[in-house]
């Protein structure tokens, strides 16, 4: 951890750190200190996901099956790939 910092005549900051993350969020308390906050963005059509235990369980369930070797070859779906779906 460094004693001080000063901006650049841009007034940016060089923080010289081993980033943990590529996005951040900034908090700044009443005092003027800033966390930056390692997050993670997930984009709204992949949000349910994480909303929907049921499926999360689902799917985590199906990567450990997955990683065991505990899977099924059901064949070639491409002949479906140009149909319609119908939203509900």
């Amino acid at each position: 951890m460094k004693n001080s910092i000063s901006t650049d005549p841009q007034g940016l900051i060089s923080l010289n750190l081993e980033p943990k993350s590529t996005e951040y969020r900034v908090l700044v308390n009443e005092a003027g200190q800033i966390l930056l906050d390692p997050i993670t963005n997930i984009p709204d059509r992949e949000q349910w996901l994480r909303q929907n235990s049921q499926a999360l369980a689902s799917v985590k369930c199906g990567l450990a099956q997955a990683a065991k070797g505990e899977v099924h070859d059901l064949g070639d779906f491409s002949e479906y790939a140009d149909l319609e779906i119908e939203e509900e």
